[in-house]
């Protein structure tokens, strides 16, 4: 312990590390239990997709000719590439299902209300985006489940009224799925998204501190925001306990 305090200072004295100690504080109402691990457990999945990703690109070849040789070779021969190739795989369907069910536990919790609204918007951005880069990303097999995928996405979106035609044109690249196709999908799946995905991600876990973590219904108790805050406040000076390290663990 000695050792961890004085590399601790060190670093705290250099690069002010300490400034996170308010967060790690970060005072949680009671009654948050396993049921709050899902935004927690969605963050850490993204994470992992990230790093996997960036791993997966040493290899892949994103061209109509050498992407789904390239995965075969990352799969077959290149070394722990089935390992990495398939938690990316395994990664990203538990990345919908986790960010689901958040979202699921935040509608029956009411953590949509007052004063968290906004979070609850940023969240819903958060799952479209996450859907939107789960799709993109099986498209950049460019097989022919990737193509037809891609057919079907663009007559889909056809459909909507007034824009359906040009936003269609824009999702594939021009009229038919070509070579310029798997290039739109890469850069949105590598670039476009995961940025879209950390910018609308700081806002929320911004607005999540701000806000504070939302504590569990009561029932015959609604919110009311001439008086929420107070009786918020009244609670977590009451009965709250820090982030770290007793609502951590969980996480």
């Amino acid at each position: 312990m000695t050792t961890i305090k004085r590399v601790w200072k060190w670093l705290d004295t250099r690069t002010g590390a300490s400034a996170i100690e308010p967060i790690a504080k970060h005072p949680v109402p009671p009654g948050t239990t396993w049921a709050y691990v899902f935004g927690s457990a969605t963050l850490f999945t993204f994470l992992l997709q990230v790093v996997t990703g960036i791993a997966l690109l040493t290899t892949y070849v994103s061209s109509t000719e050498g992407a789904y040789a390239s995965l075969e070779y990352i799969t077959n021969e290149a070394f722990m590439g089935y390992w990495l190739r398939g938690t990316h795989y395994f990664g990203a369907s538990a990345m919908v299902f986790l960010v689901g069910t958040h979202m699921m536990r935040v509608i029956l919790t009411g953590s949509f209300k007052f004063p968290r609204e906004v979070q609850w918007l940023t969240g819903s951005l958060l799952l479209l985006l996450t859907f939107l880069i789960a799709f993109t990303g099986q498209l950049l097999r460019w097989d022919q489940i990737a193509v037809w995928t891609a057919v079907v996405g663009g007559q889909q979106i056809a459909r909507v009224p007034l824009i359906g035609v040009p936003l269609a044109r824009f999702w594939i690249s021009g009229d038919v799925v070509n070579a310029s196709t798997l290039s739109r999908y890469f850069s949105l799946h590598v670039v476009f998204l995961p940025l879209s995905i950390f910018a609308v991600l700081g806002i929320h876990l911004y607005l999540i501190l701000r806000n504070g973590i939302s504590e569990p219904p009561v029932a015959g108790k609604p919110v009311d925001p001439a008086t929420y805050q107070q009786e918020y406040d009244e609670l977590l000076e009451k009965h709250s306990h820090p982030f770290w390290p007793d609502a951590a663990w969980r996480d």
